[in-house]
């Protein structure tokens, strides 16, 4: 059977349409892995430089708010927490927090094992879910509280050298599309430098002390 002409033509516009939105989503990404990479390198600067931005503990809440802060430039996303695990206690503290919610979390507990946090720190590995609505793992107590939407989330383990000291945890991508695996390895380098800026911070402060 012979193909219409006008056919023909619809045809080719669609491939036309479709290599254009395939070539705007390679865009996209290309601008987004070259953000990236620009905030990943003042990360590293910043961890270099802390000799001179931190000079007492009295300081550490406001390196551990800029370090989230360029983690969660880094991925493209607003809505953070990193926290600490506190031994001695048995608990989570949200020890710096960006979004909506920053001002409920900021300086909350929460027990060791619970949540997703606490499923990463235990088993010491990232974790990606695309639609916490699927998952058993995830609580929506906090969501409920704060009249807030979590749709998909990331936690990564935050670690001095082999030992894991907290997580940090970011929901919902800037686009509202699911986090993927290459959002993840983002997370993972950004996590990875801020262990080692606080190994840093660990060093700095034991040299204080022992002046």
């Amino acid at each position: 059977m012979a193909i219409d002409r006008k056919d023909i033509i619809q045809i080719l516009r669609d491939e036309n349409d479709l290599l254009k939105a395939r070539n705007q989503q390679i865009s996209r990404k290309l601008a987004r892995q070259q953000q990236a990479f620009r905030v990943l390198n003042r990360l590293c600067e910043k961890t270099r430089s802390l000799d001179q931005a931190y000079s007492s503990p009295e300081e550490l809440a406001r390196v551990l708010s800029q370090l989230l802060e360029m983690v969660l430039h880094a991925c493209d996303i607003e809505n953070g927490s990193l926290l600490l695990v506190d031994e001695k206690a048995g608990e989570l503290e949200f020890v710096a927090v960006n979004g909506e919610s920053r001002e409920y979390l900021l300086g909350h507990r929460m027990e060791l094992e619970a949540g997703v946090v606490g499923d990463t720190i235990r088993n010491n590995e990232a974790m990606l879910i695309g639609d916490v609505r699927s998952s058993r793992r995830w609580s929506r107590e906090i969501d409920e509280r704060l009249n807030f939407q979590t749709l998909s989330l990331m936690c990564v383990p935050l670690c001095i050298d082999e030992d894991v000291v907290g997580a940090i945890e970011v929901v919902n991508h800037a686009t509202d599309s699911p986090f993927d695996e290459n959002d993840l390895n983002i997370l993972r380098v950004a996590t990875r430098l801020v262990g080692i800026a606080l190994e840093k911070v660990e060093e700095i402060t034991l040299a204080l002390e022992n002046k």
